[in-house]
């Protein structure tokens, strides 16, 4: 039976703990909140508790044994470099995935795909050479676009902001989470390293159509957008032409629910 752990378990960990564990896979995930700790624990979770103190992440009692795949998945924060460096110290694994994004590449009106100039002080970008030093042979990046899911869409914030959204002709760049899950039990299943894809839906409509038409059909709010098509389009197809993976969820598969906060 593989063997992962989750650093990291919130919008994104959470349930993909939930997937592995179907894939008789393993799983242990870390949290830093003492409820939390206790929730995951009651529904059966392996919970490993981090200690925060001033920024610092530290291991409150780190496991001893060995892991598969270790899969960073939480966000930039102060002091995210040590935080990795130190967590990973005592761990021994096969393959270190880390849930990068697509914001580390540099603005742009080109078609990206994973070999698009980066910018180098992005602290995602930092992250990932983190990543690489540390895992040099082991390692596995997937460059995420804008998530949307359960709990989690950006229409939600242009209907709170109420204001002219620019570059209405940009393209929009955008990963369903249940699409990201899939993506990440397929390269631990394969144990994939030394790779970097980026994970984006192939559907790329304007924003004024995409965000426009969601508004009115799922809040009856008609939004305005101010002209201009500056915007990078990813391309996110190496992944389903070098591993056994598709995109299964389109990004128009949206409920009213997924707009309000902590539905779930």
């Amino acid at each position: 039976m593989k063997k992962c752990l989750i650093i990291g378990c919130g919008w994104l960990g959470r349930p993909l703990v939930e997937a592995l564990q179907k894939q008789n896979i393993q799983v242990a995930a870390t949290t830093t909140n003492d409820q939390k700790f206790i929730e995951m624990q009651a529904v059966q979770i392996h919970s490993l508790k981090l200690n925060r103190e001033n920024g610092i992440l530290t291991w409150d009692s780190a496991p001893t044994k060995h892991f598969d795949s270790i899969i960073f998945t939480f966000p930039p924060f102060e002091g995210v470099l040590g935080a990795m460096r130190s967590l990973l110290s005592p761990l021994t694994f096969d393959q270190l995935i880390f849930t990068s994004s697509t914001g580390v590449y540099k603005e742009s009106n080109a078609f990206l795909n994973e070999e698009a100039p980066i910018d180098p002080e992005h602290t995602v970008t930092l992250m990932e050479e983190a990543v690489k030093d540390l895992a040099p042979e082991k390692y596995m990046i997937l460059r995420l676009a804008g998530h949307i899911g359960p709990n989690r869409h950006p229409l939600r914030y242009f209907l709170a902001q109420q204001k002219v959204i620019a570059n209405g002709n940009a393209p929009v760049n955008l990963i369903h989470q249940r699409d990201i899950i899939s993506a990440i039990i397929t390269c631990v299943k394969q144990q994939v390293c030394q790779k970097t894809y980026n994970l984006c839906s192939p559907e790329h409509p304007t924003k004024q159509e995409y965000y426009g038409e969601l508004a009115k059909n799922l809040a009856g709010i008609e939004l305005e957008f101010a002209p201009g098509k500056i915007g990078k389009k990813i391309d996110g197809s190496k992944i389903t032409e070098e591993l056994s993976f598709c995109y299964e969820e389109s990004i128009q598969n949206i409920s009213a629910l997924d707009l309000i906060k902590d539905n779930i």
